[in-house]
């Protein structure tokens, strides 16, 4: 493998570029003649403001690309990282709940709090590891879903305290501001008191290429290297979150950027990891101070790294090709059952799913806030229930058809709507659309959302197609173009625009939105059609499955396919994120759990993971509206949460199995 761009040559190239950035604020920011009125001021913001901003940002880039290093080291896995590993959620979900229930802990340091939070989280991956192993998609499986579920208890704070959320938004975004050189100075010592740590560290995890029982022939302990690598990684990552905040993307990508640039010996992986990680935070935070000179609007560091990391990362992935083949058909191999016992399944699925729609209006709330049971529902609570049932029925097929759909056409169980940027593509339309024009119609709504969603999946399926789909970089593009919707969705959050409050509802996904709708039965009309056009896909995807030559042997033209199949995945998908918003989480569990119950075929894995979809979003529906009653939890941040606990408990039975 060649490349044009070597580790060493962009290494220099980004610290001029960084050194020149640094300069440039030095000198705009420097204080003028004593004697102006205003050059205390400016003395002081300099020396105690801009100074250590720019060390911090070395600091915390160093932090996080050593963390990232160590991470990939001891996992032998390129997707790695604090952010992918929810090391760096929970610490940060760590100091959320500080803040809230124990104020007083902020009167000592912070990064003890924060270690704690990222150590549950570090504690909770080795265990899995240790049952489930580290290669693959499994452990990055995981760790995503144990990033949900922090993440959705933390949008769950935040929408019941909506007085705290403009605070907690800006200092989740990851702030480098400074007042005084204490924090940076404090950041500085944790950080040299990791580097010899790591570096003792390093011939231990260079024999973790060996693999398991080499590793230990060679004398080293495996577990005992794995759990110190995770510790220090802890350490490290509660250093940055603990000073400025959770900053993305850069742990993943400062040693994947090293690697990829054909850096092979560890000790220079070592180095070059951390030196990208400190270029990228410094050539970022450096471009935002000399931004606010023009546009004085305060953004946060944290969310404008993506920016700069992901279209780095995506051409770094562009230029590599794959000599592996693809395998095939791998959602189709395990155990097959009998007809008889699949079909009394697929009967207790329904029976299931009609227990729930008949059944599940009846239990409510009484006056004094207790659960009750009726037998007869209010005419007015069932006008309102019953718009809200339907539109969790219909939205929660199309999300599990559309999740069907794209995890057999990529051949890649962890394949998504929500993990291949399709829900970030289709977020991205309809933000632009709320910022470019003040009151959109319907139509125009739906345009945008498809076209987003569509460009965004049909970005990672060309990017890829030079790896043959590797499901792992299909991924890591995904989780890229995720990133990337994330940051700039916390960015206008931290705007402080008017929609803050609807637009964190919308992001969470809530039946409640159904009911501002005037046009619903356009819609469900809408997506039954594409419910149907979905499951007369399965000839042309099992076609596809066997390869572009077969498939233009019998008539087919896999890109006119595949293209098609992409907008139906992406009008699915936008159908149901404009009307009850982003629940796509659902497209990944319910295929899951219908495969995992032995449905493979995609007629019968499409009609299981449909009913499976309807009863989680019945259930979920229900916990909102009563869980927290009077207050109401969306809709999605309760179905999030009820997949990725199931998810964690399903890995844990497995392997103990």
């Amino acid at each position: 493998m060649r490349y044009t761009l070597s580790a060493r040559t962009l290494a220099l190239v980004s610290c001029a570029i960084a050194i020149a950035l640094a300069a440039a604020v030095i000198l705009l920011s420097a204080p003028g003649s004593n004697a102006s009125p205003e050059a205390p001021m400016q003395q002081l913001v300099f020396w105690h403001g801009i100074l250590p901003r720019i060390a911090m940002s070395l600091l915390c880039g160093i932090c996080l690309g050593l963390g990232g290093f160590i991470l990939q080291q001891v996992t032998q896995n390129t997707l790695a990282a604090p952010d992918t590993l929810a090391i760096s959620s929970g610490a940060q979900f760590a100091l959320l709940l500080g803040m809230m229930y124990f104020p007083q802990a902020q009167l000592f340091d912070s990064t003890l709090l924060a270690m704690a939070g990222s150590m549950v989280s570090s504690l909770i991956i080795v265990l899995f590891i240790r049952r489930a192993g580290s290669a693959g998609n499994t452990l990055i499986l995981i760790g995503l879903m144990l990033t949900l579920l922090l993440t959705t208890l933390s949008n769950m704070y935040l929408i019941l305290n909506p007085d705290r959320l403009y605070g907690l938004i800006i200092w989740g975004a990851g702030s480098l501001s400074q007042d005084s050189w204490l924090p940076t100075l404090r950041t500085g010592w944790q950080t040299l008191l990791c580097l010899p740590l790591s570096w003792f560290l390093l011939p231990s995890l260079r024999a973790f290429s060996l693999q398991g029982t080499l590793a230990q022939s060679v004398g080293v302990n495996v577990r005992l290297v794995r759990v110190t690598g995770f510790v220090l990684v802890s350490f490290l990552i509660a250093i940055v979150v603990s000073s400025v905040g959770v900053i993305a993307f850069v742990g993943l990508a400062a040693p994947v950027i090293a690697r990829s640039l054909g850096v092979t010996d560890i000790r220079k992986q070592w180095g070059y990891a951390m030196l990208f990680g400190a270029l990228l935070l410094s050539i970022t935070d450096s471009a935002l101070q000399l931004a606010t000179y023009r546009w004085p609007n305060s953004v946060m560091t944290g969310t404008v790294t993506a920016l700069l990391g992901v279209p780095v990362l995506l051409f770094l992935l562009m230029k590599q090709r794959s000599h592996t083949r693809q395998e095939v058909a791998p959602l189709h191999a395990g155990v097959r059952h009998p007809a008889s016992l699949l079909r009394k399944r697929m009967l207790l699925l329904i029976a299931l799913a009609i227990g729930c729609f008949v059944f599940l209006p009846h239990i409510t709330h009484d006056v004094a806030g207790n659960w009750a049971l009726v037998a007869h529902i209010d005419p007015t609570i069932a006008l309102f229930t019953e718009s809200r049932t339907q539109t969790a029925i219909l939205f929660g097929i199309a999300i599990a058809c559309a999740g069907t759909l794209i995890q057999n056409m990529t051949n890649n169980s962890m394949a998504s709507p929500e993990f291949l940027g399709v829900t970030s593509g289709t977020g991205l339309g309809l933000i632009g659309l709320m910022m470019l024009v003040p009151a959109p119609s319907p139509v125009l709504y739906l345009v945008c959302g498809i076209g987003g969603a569509f460009a965004s999946l049909l970005f990672v399926m060309l990017i890829n197609a030079r790896n043959q789909f590797q499901p792992e970089k299909i991924l890591l593009t995904g989780m890229a173009l995720t990133q990337l919707f994330s940051s700039l969705l916390t960015l206008t959050l931290a705007s402080g625009m008017q929609q803050v409050q609807q637009l964190l509802i919308w992001i969470s996904g809530d039946t409640y939105m159904s009911l501002l709708q005037n046009d619903l039965p356009m819609r469900f009309a809408i997506v039954a059609l594409l419910v149907i056009l979905a499951c007369l896909t399965r000839r042309p995807l099992s076609l596809l499955r066997l390869g572009d030559p077969i498939a233009r042997a019998t008539g087919q033209r896999p890109m006119l396919t595949r293209t098609l199949l992409f907008l139906l995945i992406a009008a699915l998908t936008t159908l149901a994120s404009i009307t009850i918003g982003p629940t796509s989480f659902v497209g990944l569990i319910a295929p899951h759990l219908a495969r995992s119950m032995g449905f493979h075929g995609l007629r019968t894995q499409m009609l299981a993971s449909s009913t499976i979809a309807i009863v989680i979003m019945l259930c979920a529906d229900l916990l909102g509206r009563h869980i927290m009653f009077p207050y109401e939890v969306p809709t999605g941040l309760i179905a999030t949460f009820i997949g990725a606990v199931y998810f964690l408990w399903q890995f844990t039975r497995r392997q103990r199995a």
